[in-house]
């Protein structure tokens, strides 16, 4: 049996939608409430976070033919904090974060 590539530890991601964009992994966060990006350095995985607690859950990514990446929210549906304007789709320009 193999260790895992990546893991959470004893934080919880319940990661939702994923996007290979630009050399990384990116991935939604319900529970963690993040844009996850996973990129590989010399065999290691390392994780950034972006937007964290910003947006709420996210739930959905994907890569539009613009080069940018779109996310979207789910916080209507009686797990997240509902902000005003809620659910949201967001587009992220990957070069600026």
């Amino acid at each position: 049996m193999e260790s895992p590539f990546a893991q959470s530890g004893s934080e919880t991601w319940a990661p939702a939608g994923a996007e290979f964009l630009d050399g990384s992994l990116f991935f939604g966060g319900l529970r963690g409430q993040t844009l996850f990006d996973l990129k590989v350095s010399n065999g290691n995985a390392i994780i950034t976070k972006h937007f964290l607690e910003e947006f709420g859950r996210i739930r959905a990514v994907t890569a539009g033919p613009d080069g940018f990446l779109y996310i979207s929210t789910s916080n209507k549906d009686r797990r997240g904090t509902i902000k005003e304007n809620d659910d949201k789709i967001i587009k992220v320009d990957i070069s600026k974060l």
